[in-house]
């Protein structure tokens, strides 16, 4: 008798054991998560199929529900998958759709270079009431108050980049506001304990309005690349909103793609 294939939720399933190392120094509700996300692209968890609950991921692995919670909310934060009141948790079945995954310390490493070879013009640092936007993004209420940080990024002699940090108003004075155009605020955050946990990057194109078009040396309507950051911390909180536009004709983004075997 031929030996029965084990079928792709049932491979998962075994895999499970091996999610989390006590032998990692990264916290092991990101284990789960990584070991989880690879699985869904893998082919293990197809689109559509169900994850198994947080209390099945706990008892299995000997973890705090918490913990489960927090690598499965992690997923649902990246899109790859959705909660279903009274069914469960669902693998998306468009995952072209969810976010390219890339590395926030490779992010946090440009971020030092790009400041080493430029320098800053018209830098602000104000406390005022967050736009409609800003509330959105950061999940603030109404007439909350945050931090920002402002500044005009030059090379050579030539602008090419605006940047605008927000950061609600109780984060904001645990740190040096002095310091929140020398540094990136995810650094700053970094040295007073924060875990950060990774960030959504969100690059698009719009047109120079009057202001942008001032602060950037050129005309009104002239292409931009829009680039905007959520900052999101251990807690999923979102703990800053960076928006930057730059010219579009000194704006690279370059990527190296590789391919994974099947």
């Amino acid at each position: 008798m031929r030996p029965r294939r084990r079928t792709q939720r049932s491979a998962a399933g075994a895999d499970l054991d091996t999610a989390i190392s006590a032998g990692l120094r990264s916290p092991k509700y990101v284990q789960l998560y990584n070991s989880l996300r690879e699985w869904i692209f893998e082919g293990r968890y197809p689109p559509g199929a169900k994850l198994p609950t947080e209390q099945e991921l706990a008892t299995r692995l000997r973890v705090s529900r918490n913990t489960a919670r927090q690598a499965i909310q992690m997923l649902v934060t990246e899109r790859l998958v959705s909660r279903q009141a009274g069914r469960g948790t669902f693998v998306q079945r468009d995952l072209a759709s969810a976010p390219v995954r890339s590395d926030f310390n490779q992010l946090m490493r440009r971020a030092r270079r790009l400041g080493s070879g430029s320098r800053q013009r018209l830098a602000r640092v104000e406390e005022l009431v967050a736009d409609e936007a800003t509330r959105a993004d950061l999940a603030l209420v109404a007439g909350a108050r945050v931090v920002r940080a402002s500044h005009v990024r030059v090379a050579g002699q030539l602008p090419v980049g605006y940047v605008e940090t927000c950061v609600p108003l109780d984060i904001a004075r645990t740190i040096d506001v002095a310091e929140l155009n020398r540094s990136p605020m995810f650094s700053l955050l970094n040295r007073k304990g924060m875990n950060i946990l990774g960030a959504d990057q969100f690059i698009g194109a719009t047109l120079a309005d009057i202001k942008l078009a001032a602060l950037l040396e050129t005309d009104v309507g002239a292409p931009l690349v829009s680039v905007r950051l959520l900052v999101v911390d251990d807690r999923n909180r979102r703990v800053e909103r960076v928006q930057q536009w730059y010219r579009a004709d000194s704006y690279t983004h370059h990527a190296w793609l590789t391919r994974r075997a099947s």
